[in-house]
């Protein structure tokens, strides 16, 4: 921890340097990164807790940072914004949706429950789109915490030395998080980590981010030995540790997949690692942006092509894509095939999932992430949530083409954003506060990476003239 306090210090002391602020001002921005860090830290406890306290510990703590960044240095807020301001569409829809959902509008519910209401004893269920205002209020209350968090670690890790500092500590929580699941499988160790083969495990989700990090940390030791001037000096311990590391995390990440048996996920994780490799291979090629997101797209279009039909077959829709026997899905097939434009409400899955039980069975959970927003926000919501994503993915591959020896950080956004949305569609884990926290940090630091440090800032030529080590290229 002493090594991430000198590194935090100097990468402020630089940041600042050509501006003098107030240290009030740098202070605040030192309290937002060590938050930061505390909460990346905290993840591998928070996983194994109860779902309401990681939600609790993870939005006071993004109130926090978000209350110290936003008021730290104005240079550093302003390139934020510039990067920032391209998704502001992202950002409201969902703000929107959620607020119509909670409006009362009868007109636009769904008639079912106007006539379930009794036999569930619910008679909130008629009124509005959703069938839980409460519970829906509640999902705008943690979506608005999770923009937060983005938005916190986009500002925090503007700086280079900020960053690399941030994707090393989420290379080692979700490495350890793997850890924890394969020491579960122990019984020295068993009742204390949970185990379940169910679809909303996070561990499944927590290893195949910790491919992703860990292969981002392979990238930044071969780019930093490769802007060295002695690039065919292979003894370098810095390119053996770096190297050594990283395949260390992604086999013990590669391990966990395997005991979970989730190979379908296994490919996913494939998927993302060659998107790194494909962004490293087009940039030492030289090829310009366009080309390389054509190119992109048709590799994509054709694995598409080959996997979609295939697990489709069964003519089960978006419930084709989850691994789960046909009992165990029967339920949200049923719910997701009622399903109404405009959804049920976010939040209300176990609600309205009641009607379509047995008598005295328990509650089902959502078989994926996809088939939980199709069901509570309608169809088309859950379309334009893609076409957001791929945006996000758009941008940050862009930002890994154009940027220099620093292109690992948007590639793993990329990648991350590559899994995360092909995972949404296998299980529901995506729907965990925890791996909610860790997707919106490690797309924050990409985005925060995709361009160097000065674009975008109100900075002048002459400042930048005066100190060219404050461009990161």
């Amino acid at each position: 921890m002493l090594g991430y306090a000198t590194r935090i210090n100097v990468s402020l002391a630089q940041c600042c340097a050509p501006f003098p602020l107030p240290r009030l001002t740098v202070l605040r921005l030192l309290i937002a990164s060590w938050l930061l860090i505390t909460l990346l830290a905290a993840t591998p406890i928070l996983a194994i807790t109860s779902g309401s306290f990681a939600q609790h510990v993870i939005s006071l703590a993004t109130a926090l940072m978000m209350a110290m960044a936003t008021r730290g240095p104005e240079a550093q807020i302003a390139s934020a914004a510039q990067l920032l301001k391209q998704f502001l569409i992202i950002f409201l829809l969902p703000v929107a949706w959620m607020t119509l959902q909670i409006f009362p509008m009868s007109s636009l519910a769904n008639p079912i429950w106007s006539a379930t209401s009794i036999a569930l004893n619910q008679p909130s269920l008629q009124g509005s789109i959703s069938v839980d205002t409460g519970a829906t209020l509640q999902s705008l209350f943690l979506y608005l915490v999770n923009v937060s968090l983005l938005v916190s670690t986009v500002i925090i890790t503007r700086d280079r030395r900020m960053a690399e500092t941030v994707l090393f500590v989420l290379s080692a929580v979700t490495t350890l998080m793997s850890v924890e699941f394969l020491l579960g499988r122990l019984d020295l160790f068993a009742g204390i980590i949970p185990q379940s083969g169910a679809a909303k495990n996070l561990f499944p989700a927590a290893a195949a981010l910790a491919i992703l990090t860990n292969g981002a940390l392979v990238a930044r030791a071969l780019e930093r030995h490769l802007h060295q001037q002695n690039i065919h000096n292979l003894a370098s311990p810095q390119l053996w540790v770096g190297v050594f590391c990283g395949l260390l995390g992604i086999t013990v990440a590669f391990a966990a997949l395997a005991a979970l048996e989730r190979h379908t996920l296994v490919a996913v994780t494939g998927c993302g690692l060659m998107v790194l490799v494909f962004i490293a291979a087009v940039r030492r090629l030289g090829f310009r942006f366009w080309p390389s997101a054509l190119l992109f797209l048709v590799l994509a279009a054709i694995a598409s092509a080959m996997v979609v039909p295939h697990s489709l077959s069964g003519g089960l829709g978006l419930v084709g894509f989850v691994g789960l026997p046909p009992e165990a899905v029967a339920p949200a097939r049923h719910l997701l095939s009622d399903a109404p434009t405009w959804g049920n409400g976010l939040g209300t899955f176990r609600l309205t999932s009641r009607a379509y039980q047995e008598f005295g069975a328990a509650l089902a959970d959502p078989p994926s992430t996809a088939v939980l927003m199709a069901v509570e926000a309608g169809r088309l919501p859950s379309a334009l949530l893609a076409a957001f994503a791929a945006q996000f993915l758009l941008v940050s591959f862009r930002g890994a083409v154009r940027r220099g020896r620093d292109s690992f950080f948007a590639a793993t956004a990329a990648a991350g954003v590559v899994v995360v949305l092909c995972e949404s569609f296998l299980d529901s884990s995506l729907s965990n506060p925890t791996i909610q926290a860790i997707v919106a940090m490690m797309v924050g630091v990409g985005l925060a990476q995709s361009v160097g440090r000065t674009s975008g800032a109100n900075h002048s030529a002459a400042s930048a003239h005066r100190n060219p080590s404050f461009i990161l290229n």
